[in-house]
């Protein structure tokens, strides 16, 4: 069977999106098309503008079964996020993974992979010192072609059995400040104009609630001002931990933390994912014992393939206290958001969203 993985991010999902999900069956052909999906905050520290629900029902029109990247292993550096996310691809068959790219250009990073080799232990060096990791790697790729290299590079150095494609992106690119196409338009244009939403989304998004991560800002403040502790958290330091919670302080805003808190030795992605991981007290994931898979949506075709597997994987379709560490922190985060933007996430934590209103049996 071909069984093909998308890795995303999806804030919010837009044409884009629905038009890379297209193209894929219509050139691959997959039988199962899989999409891991980061659910609340993205790999850079943002928080998703779209409820995960409604992102989870938007990509179902095209794909068979989403599951998830959970926060705290999504919000990692590119190398991380990446072996997290095909692995939890790697637990349900995946046997090939597209990636959207600038160039769609497959030579191309095939060559950088080469060039990487070579300079790996100066890069390796570089990323020590806190610099970020495009700028550690100097291969002058575009953000989503630099994703794409870094998922080429997870499968070679671990010798996945995936075959890796490529689809090239239209139109737009990740600088876009304003829509160039009436069709299409960037992930990043459209949060810094949420008006383009209703004109670059699926119908399906259009009537989102909008989560507004500034809001965020009080309860990190809360934090700060109680003088709270907190031990043995994901890719927190001592130093990047009293960095923050002295300069939010002193903030009236979270871009204003943001931007005085970043320097030459943390990077503002390496400061966003401290902020989250100190707001929610999200600590090192025993990534080890994490021997199952969250689904959070599917349609008949997806149903009939988790009940195929469901002898040989732990499949989750109920997440609920105590199944690990991993997914406990999945449920504390929805539920704190929940309260905070007044949003239906619990839908989707504790029950998948159905196409054909179905759940494949236990």
């Amino acid at each position: 069977m071909k069984i093909m993985g998308v890795i995303a991010e999806y804030n919010p999902f837009h044409n884009g999106h629905l038009y890379h999900l297209k193209q894929i069956k219509k050139e691959y052909q997959p039988d199962i098309l899989i999409v891991v999906l980061s659910t609340y905050f993205t790999m850079r520290g943002n928080l998703s503008i779209i409820p995960l629900e409604k992102k989870v029902e938007a990509a179902l029109t095209e794909a068979d079964i989403i599951i998830a990247l959970p926060v705290s292993l999504a919000l990692n550096s590119a190398d991380l996020f990446s072996f997290y996310a095909i692995n939890e691809l790697l637990k349900l068959k995946v046997n090939m993974l597209n990636c959207g790219s600038e160039h769609g250009n497959l030579a191309l990073l095939e060559n950088t992979y080469v060039e990487y080799q070579e300079k790996e232990k100066l890069i390796n060096h570089k990323l020590k010192t806190g610099i970020s990791y495009k700028k550690a790697l100097d291969l002058n790729l575009e953000p989503n072609d630099l994703l794409a290299f870094t998922y080429l590079k997870t499968i070679k150095e671990n010798n996945y059995d995936i075959n890796f494609s490529l689809t090239k992106r239209l139109f737009s690119n990740h600088k876009e400040t304003k829509p160039l196409n009436s069709s299409f338009t960037s992930s990043s244009a459209i949060r810094k104009n949420l008006n383009l939403l209703n004109e670059y989304t699926p119908s399906i998004i259009h009537n989102s609630t909008i989560l507004d991560e500034n809001k965020l800002f009080n309860y990190l403040k809360f934090i700060a001002l109680n003088n709270e502790t907190r031990t043995n958290l994901n890719f927190v330091t001592e130093g990047l931990e009293n960095l923050i919670l002295k300069n939010t302080v002193i903030s009236s805003n979270l871009d204003e933390l943001i931007k005085i808190s970043t320097n030459k030795r943390y990077t503002s992605s390496r400061i966003k994912r401290g902020i989250i991981n100190l707001l929610f007290n999200i600590k090192k994931p025993n990534y080890k014992t994490y021997n199952m898979v969250r689904v959070l949506g599917f349609n008949k075709k997806g149903k009939d393939y988790l009940n195929s597997l469901k002898q040989n994987v732990n499949i989750i379709t109920n997440n609920k206290k105590g199944l690990h560490e991993i997914l406990d922190t999945e449920l504390k985060i929805s539920k704190i958001l929940d309260f905070i933007y007044e949003t239906n996430n619990l839908n989707v934590e504790n029950k998948p969203f159905i196409s054909n209103k179905e759940l494949p049996s236990n």
